[in-house]
Formats: C-alpha cells, structure tokens, sequence
C-alpha cells in the first residue's frame, strides 16, 4: 500500500497517550481529511530501556549528579533507531515522512518534516537552569544535524519557535496551538450554570507537577479552615499515594486514558462540572491541559510562565495569575474567585473565546500548505538542475 505521510512517533502514534495526544489526533486529522498514513513507533523496547534507565537514575540519584541522559538519548539507541527508520523508508519508497520529535530525522533519505515542543538543549536550559553536560552533548548536536537537514520545522510554542527561527531561518514553523480533545459543541449557558453552583476545583499533572500539587494541598487546608464553602479538588494524572497526607477533600483519579471510554467520560466530566483549573507548579503549569480547561469555560490558576503568556497573552484574561506558589496566596486566590462571581464568568467566557479556534484541522490545513509551497520549491530547484 502507497502512503501520503509515514509519521515516526516516540510511542505509538495509535494511542492517545503518546506525547500528550499530539500524534493521535495529527495522525486521524490527515487520515480524515483523505491522506493515508504509515504509524511507527521508534520509541526504545521497553525491556532494556528499563534494564539501562532504572540502575542508572538510582545511581545519579546516589551521587547527585544531575542528568537528562538516559537510554532514548545513548548511541546505542540512536543507531538502533537510525536502523530501524532506514528500514521503514525502504520498505516504503514514497510519502513524506514527519517525525515526532527532534531527536531523529531521514538524514538525506527522504524529505523529511520535524515537529516537536522543544529542543533536548531547550528543555535542559529553561528547566533545570544548567548547561548540558558531556553525556548530553551528542544527543543536542544530533538534533541540530535533524533540523538543518529538515524541509520544514513545526514548533508547537511560540518561544521555541522564535528561538529555532532565529537559527534555523524561515522553515521553523508556529501555527498556534491545539486543543487535544474532540472539539463537541457544549451549550455555555447551561455549562457556566453548572460550574456556578460548583465548589470543585481539577489540577492536571503528573508526578512531574508534585511541587504545584503539595503547595495546592497546602492552600486547600487554608482555605476550608474558613467560614466560606468547602472547596472539593479533583486531581488527574496522580493517585494518593504519590501525596498520602493530602486532605481527604482531595479526590485522586490516576491518569485517565482517552483512549478508554469511561476514563475519558470521566475527564470529560471534571471539564464539565469544575470551576477552576488550578496548577501552581513555577515555570510550567500543563500546557495542554489547561487549553481544555480553558475550552470548557474553566479559568486557569498558574504562575505565570513565558509560552502560556505567549499564546493567550495577559494571564488574568483568563484566569488569575499567581505572584507565587505561596500556598496562603493560593488559597487567599481561590478565596476572591468564589467571591466575585462576575468577574469569574467574564474570564471563563474569555478563555473559551482564546481557544475556540484551536483545531487540529485549522492545524493541519497550515502544515499541509506550508508543505505544498516547500515541495513546489524543491520540484522548481531540481528541475534547473536537470
């Protein structure tokens, strides 16, 4: 079978759970809009990514060595997957190839698009605050060999892509964002009347987001030691046992998978029924995430941070920015949204107008236009050199 695009993903591009959905719904919006697609997953085999990744962190741990190296990012593994994608474009001869990721390309094979959130450099420098070490170095200089031999690059940020542009020219790409559900038509009357007579609040986050949850702990503690209404929060991505001492108010719900019906009904569901997304966690507060919220009329509580303010601009448009992750001025927040009802639906109309046009097939029509232009180039190149 001849296929438009092959589409190489860190995981599954079948499953939902894959890089915060990103592949799933590219990969149905091509296939939607008429284009066949190849999936393949170049995510390591799990086995050995464990045997490698599990004594090492323990042992970076034990010597507080700090490190993003482990075996997606080893040499191994990168010749592995360089195998493997050969392999797949052989077998394959024609369709334009897209990789999930900056961390592996067609080098000169095949045509290839990239399209990620950011660089392996980028997340080291913004998150952890360092210089990337010697173990980290090969795997950078991999992905800047990706991106310049790509025809085009799709950032998903706005910051990312302005600073990939800037050394990598007019092929990065930003068209926005996304949101990462299927976009059903909600009736806002009766949705905002819902979450008017609400006292729950959702937090979306794995363990990577411990340090927003426990300050959000904290805050609820202060809170309902008041006369006001007891607040209730739903948290998602993380069970209690990852905080046991949370108060019993806080209800856990795992990580629900949209690819199961019920768990995404239920995800659905807390969209729906609660009054506040709340993610106090410095530097980062579930970007995706909190597009759903906002689409569900749901104002975001976070501290603000450069890609949020980026795509939506002032954060207390649609939402409340926090000064800090204080837990007394989260609670304190909390406090004032309950009390000004007024201002909370201005600002929960506002951020679903913010993310009403936030399709993926907005998304794709621009990939597919931008690629279109790129190829017409190319043919016009290749044809004064014959």
């Amino acid at each position: 079978m001849k296929h438009d695009f092959i589409v190489f993903a860190i995981g599954s591009p079948h499953r939902a759970k894959t890089w915060s959905n990103v592949p799933f719904f590219f990969t149905r919006t091509l296939e939607q809009q008429g284009y066949r697609v190849l999936m393949v997953n170049i995510a390591p085999p799990r086995l050995i990514q464990l045997l490698f990744d599990v004594p090492w962190r323990n042992v970076c741990r034990l010597v507080d060595y700090k490190t993003r190296f482990s075996f997606l990012r080893s040499a191994p593994n990168r010749w592995f997957t360089k195998w493997k994608i050969k392999r797949t474009l052989a077998l394959n001869p024609e369709g334009h190839c897209v990789f999930m990721t900056y961390s592996f390309g067609a080098g000169k094979d095949r045509p290839y698009t990239l399209f990620c959130d950011q660089t392996f450099e980028q997340l080291i420098t913004y998150f952890d605050e360092r210089k990337p070490n010697k173990l980290e170095v090969p795997a950078i200089n991999e992905e800047r060999l990706n991106l310049l031999g790509a025809e085009l690059v799709i950032a998903l940020f706005p910051e990312s892509a302005k600073a990939l542009a800037d050394e990598y020219g007019g092929k990065v790409k930003y068209y926005g964002n996304v949101i990462n559900l299927d976009q059903v038509k909600v009736d806002p009357a009766e949705l905002l009347a819902r979450k008017r007579n609400s006292n729950e609040v959702l937090f979306i986050g794995n363990r990577k987001y411990m340090e927003g949850l426990q300050v959000l702990a904290e805050a609820v503690k202060l809170l309902n030691r008041g006369a006001g209404p007891q607040v209730t929060v739903h948290v998602v991505g993380m069970e209690r046992k990852d905080l046991p001492k949370a108060p019993a108010n806080m209800r856990f719900h795992g990580y629900l998978d949209k690819d199961v019906p019920s768990q995404k009904s239920m995800y659905i569901d807390l969209l729906e029924r609660c009054r506040l997304f709340i993610n106090p966690t410095p530097k980062w507060a579930s970007f995706s995430a909190s597009c759903e919220a906002l689409y569900y009329y749901t104002p975001v509580m976070i501290v603000p941070y450069k890609e949020f303010t980026r795509t939506f601009g002032n954060v207390d448009r649609v939402g409340y920015a926090l000064a800090s992750s204080n837990p007394r001025k989260v609670a304190e927040a909390i406090g004032s949204m309950f009390a000004d009802e007024e201002t909370w639906m201005a600002k929960a109309m506002a951020g679903h107008q913010a993310t009403g046009k936030m399709s993926w097939d907005r998304y794709v029509r621009h990939f597919l236009d931008d690629l279109a232009k790129v190829e017409h180039a190319g043919e016009r190149i290749r044809a004064q050199h014959v």
